[in-house]
Parts: structure tokens; C-alpha cells; sequence
């Protein structure tokens, strides 16, 4: 089934982007699954914060997407 691969961690500065990336690669055809998202937003960064993933195969692509959308920065 493949491995699977953080391409990007909830900030504090604005944690509602984590979910607007994970839209932004499921509108462009890849798999996201978010790691921590219940506990990042309850606990509010006093655990560990909410992680996009993707399948290693995409990996290379979702950066280049989330990179070009202003989503995270290289």
C-alpha cells in the first residue's frame, strides 16, 4: 500500500492551513490523511501539532503544489 510522508505541520500562527492545504492536494488528485488534528486542536499546542501526510509516490509532487499554492515555503 506504500509508505506515507509529513510534507507539513500545523503552525501557530494560522492552524486552519493545515486543513486548507489538505483541500488544495485533494483537489489536485493526491491522498492526504492529518496525524494529531483532534489533539492540536484541543489541547492548542501543548501536544504535539496536526501533520499533513501523503504517500511517499506524491510526496515530491505535494510539496511542489503546497509550495506554488503559498502554502509552505522551501
Amino acid at each position: 500500500m506504500g509508505s506515507w510522508k509529513i510534507i507539513m505541520r500545523s503552525g501557530s500562527g494560522a492552524p486552519f492551513d493545515i486543513y486548507l492545504a489538505k483541500s488544495y492536494l485533494e483537489a489536485n488528485g493526491i491522498q492526504v490523511q492529518l496525524q494529531n488534528e483532534l489533539a492540536a486542536q484541543v489541547y492548542s499546542g501543548a501536544v504535539d501539532q496536526a501533520k499533513l501526510l501523503v504517500r511517499e509516490s506524491d510526496a515530491e509532487r505535494g510539496i511542489k503544489l503546497l509550495t506554488e499554492g503559498g502554502y509552505i515555503e522551501v
